[in-house]
C-alpha cells in the first residue's frame, strides 16, 4: 500500500505543482528498486529534462506519472489527485506518454486511423475523433494520413506517435528519449515541436534524455537522476555547467558548456549560454 505521509524533503514549493511524485519507491518483482524515495515535480507550462545514465530510474519515473506503474511507497499526485487503480484511466486523459520505441505505439492500418484510436476510446464520435486526429497531425506536420504507419521513416513515426497522444488533448506530455536514433533534421524537428507545444499550447512536458545539449537548449529545468532518485535539479545554466556533479552521475558536460569553458567566455564576463548558436553570436561580436 502507498504511504499516506507526504515526503518532508519535497513539501516546500509543491503547492503549485501539477505533477508531484512524493517520496515514491517502486520495487520490481525481483526486489530491485526502480526508484527510491523519489521526489519530482512539474509546474505549469514548463519543460523538465530528466538526465541520467541507463538504469538510473528515468523510465520507471515517467511510467509512474501516467499510472502505468503505481508506487509501493509514497504517492503520485496529478492536478492535486493521488493516482490509484480506481482513477488511473481518468488521470491518463491528462497525461500523455510517448515511448522511446514509437513503433510500439503504432498498430492501425493507416496514420489517420492510428491517431483517431485514442479519441475514439475516450468516447468521441467518429466525426469528432477525425477532427481531433487531423488537428493533431497538423500540429506535428504529418500529411501522409493514408499511409501505413510502419512504412514511415523513424522521424515520421515519432511524430505520428506524438500526434496520437495530442489528439487526446493532454495537459502534460511525457516523452522518453524523443530524438534517440533519429537523424539530425528529424531531431531538430522534434525539438522545435516540443518547444511549440509548451509556448503555443501551454502543455507541460517531461523528457527523459541522454542528449545533454538538447537538455541545455530546450529545458526550463534539469533534474539529474542517479540510483533511482533526483540528486540535483535547477536551471540548465547551473546544472549542466557543473562538471563534477555530472560526472558523479555518470554524465558528461554538454558540448556547449565545454566549448564555453574552453573559449574562456566566463572569464570575459559572458553569461552562460545554452546553445552553440549563442556562442557563435558572441564570437561574431568580436
Amino acid at each position: 500500500m502507498a504511504s499516506e505521509n507526504a515526503c518532508v524533503k519535497c513539501a516546500s514549493g509543491s503547492e503549485d505543482a501539477i505533477v508531484h511524485v512524493d517520496c515514491v519507491t517502486h520495487r520490481y518483482p525481483d526486489g530491485t528498486e526502480g526508484i527510491h524515495n523519489m521526489c519530482f515535480r512539474v509546474f505549469p507550462k514548463e519543460i523538465v529534462a530528466l538526465c541520467g545514465p541507463n538504469g538510473a530510474g528515468k523510465s520507471t519515473l515517467i511510467e509512474h506519472i501516467n499510472g502505468l506503474m503505481l508506487p509501493d511507497v509514497g504517492r503520485v499526485r496529478i492536478f492535486g489527485k493521488d493516482i490509484d487503480k480506481w482513477n488511473v484511466s481518468e488521470i491518463r486523459k491528462s497525461v500523455g506518454l510517448v515511448f522511446q520505441d514509437a513503433d510500439s505505439q503504432l498498430f492501425s492500418p493507416t496514420v489517420l486511423d492510428d491517431v483517431m484510436f485514442g479519441p475514439l476510446n475516450l468516447g468521441l464520435s467518429p466525426e469528432e475523433a477525425r477532427k481531433r486526429a487531423e488537428w493533431a497531425l497538423g500540429i506535428v506536420g504529418i500529411k501522409e494520413t493514408t499511409k501505413i504507419p510502419h512504412y514511415l521513416s523513424g522521424g515520421q513515426q515519432r511524430l505520428v506517435a506524438i500526434a496520437g497522444v495530442l489528439a487526446m488533448n493532454p495537459k502534460i506530455l511525457v516523452v522518453d528519449e524523443p530524438t534517440g536514433d533519429l537523424d539530425p533534421s528529424n531531431a531538430i524537428r522534434i525539438e522545435g515541436l516540443l518547444r511549440s507545444l509548451r509556448d503555443e499550447h501551454g502543455i507541460s512536458i517531461v523528457i527523459a534524455l541522454h542528449d545533454m545539449d538538447m537538455a541545455a537548449r530546450l529545458a526550463d529545468r534539469v533534474c539529474i537522476v542517479k540510483g533511482g532518485s533526483i540528486m540535483a535539479e535547477g536551471r540548465p545554466e547551473d546544472i549542466l555547467y557543473d562538471e563534477q556533479l555530472l560526472r558523479s552521475a555518470g554524465l558528461e558536460l554538454p558540448d556547449v558548456a565545454r566549448l564555453y569553458r574552453d573559449l574562456g567566455l566566463e572569464a570575459r564576463g559572458e553569461k552562460r549560454v545554452r546553445s552553440l548558436d549563442e556562442i557563435v553570436a558572441i564570437l561574431k561580436r568580436e
